[in-house]
């Protein structure tokens, strides 16, 4: 089993997200079997956020996803980003990390 941590951000608009102060919720962990898992829980969390809070602050959903490393581990970041779910007037679209 692997940890994984989703962070959630809104805003009026992509352009506005790093302008709106106290945007950021808290960050959710939680441990899951793998990547897919992880994908398919955070998509989950954005689409139940979204359901809960429309509004005009929140025409701009994001949640990072990021596997965890445990304590002492060899690699250089604690931590590795999968990718991050969007929700826009567009719709919904996964975006992964850029290799």
């Amino acid at each position: 089993m692997r940890t994984y941590k989703i962070e959630l951000r809104h805003a009026p608009s992509k352009n506005k997200l790093n302008a709106v102060p106290g945007n950021r919720l808290a960050p959710v962990t939680c441990r899951l079997a793998g990547d897919d898992s992880a994908i398919d829980w955070a998509r989950q969390e954005l689409i139940g956020f979204y359901r809960r809070h429309q509004g005009s602050d929140q025409q701009y959903l994001e949640a990072s996803v990021f596997e965890l490393f445990p304590i002492g581990s060899p690699h250089e970041d604690e931590n590795r980003r999968l990718g991050r779910w969007v929700i826009n007037p567009d719709g919904l679209s996964w975006r992964p990390k850029a290799a």
